[in-house]
């Protein structure tokens, strides 16, 4: 049998080999989490895992001269799109695209980073599909139940800033392995640091705010209140016409989300 470590690394190449799919047709071996419960576990200890500190060994983020080059692209893709919290694009937009994310998970990582900018430009920075995120825990949960209250919590008070899409691009630009505990106070704060405009006073003033707690809680809700297939990333499309839920075991393609807004508006 093997080891507990030789499980974890073969889940994680696993999940690796899956989420650089996320460009192709599909990809069938997808993650099922357990939320609910676990999510109220993680809120108990929220004050205990920011203050662990800086922490040691590797970070997760990037040197200075890459992670400048690395807000760089991110401030061309959102340049100019309204923001409103967790909202990216015009409040005027007839479609909403709901995108379900955990900030560890891998597969969210190779959507954000391939298909998303495209569909960003063609569709959002045209005013015609505005996005909005929802947190759900999938592969945090599967390492480090803990970490994922914070995390949320330190991109939701980005978001009181209209950063919230900032902070999020440059968690996943500069995710780690899940199965390591990187996401410390440190990291956070370095990915702050890193947006320029944003008031780190506020930000860590506005990280108490039991509001955004009460957010993380709420989007788990939304999830089982919509029955959506508990993984991530998941896609809710919605227009005049209706909705579209991204198919179980499906992975966000360009071409899936280009016939999801046609069918819905």
């Amino acid at each position: 049998m093997a080891s507990r470590r030789e499980q974890k690394e073969q889940a994680r190449a696993a999940r690796i080999a899956a989420a650089e799919l996320a460009t192709g047709a599909a990809a069938k071996r997808r993650r099922i989490l357990t939320f609910g419960g676990i999510v109220a576990a993680a809120v108990i200890v929220v004050v205990v895992v920011i203050a662990i500190g800086t922490g040691s060994g590797n970070t997760g983020l990037q040197p200075q001269q890459q992670a400048t080059k690395t807000y760089g692209v991110v401030r061309q893709e959102l340049a100019g799109i309204p923001q409103h919290g967790v909202r990216l694009g015009s409040a005027n937009a007839k479609v909403t695209m709901t995108y379900v994310g955990d900030l560890e998970c891998p597969y969210c990582r190779a959507f954000t980073m391939t298909v998303l900018p495209q569909f960003i430009r063609r569709y959002v920075r045209e005013d015609k599909v505005k996005m909005v995120y929802r947190s759900l825990c999938t592969a945090t949960c599967h390492f480090n139940t803990p970490r994922f209250v914070p995390q949320q919590v330190a991109a939701y008070a980005a978001g009181k800033q209209n950063r919230f899409w900032q902070y999020a691009e440059l968690f996943y630009r500069e995710q780690a392995d899940e199965t390591q505990p990187y996401v410390t106070e440190r990291y956070l704060r370095g990915l702050a640091a890193q947006i320029p405009g944003l008031d780190l006073s506020r930000w860590l003033a506005d990280r108490k705010d039991p509001a955004l707690v009460s957010q993380v809680h709420a989007d788990s809700e939304f999830v089982q209140r919509l029955r959506l297939p508990g993984q991530t990333p998941e896609v809710l499309m919605s227009g005049p016409k209706g909705s579209v839920y991204l198919p179980a075991n499906g992975v966000p393609t360009l071409t899936w989300l280009i016939s999801a807004v046609s069918r819905v508006s």
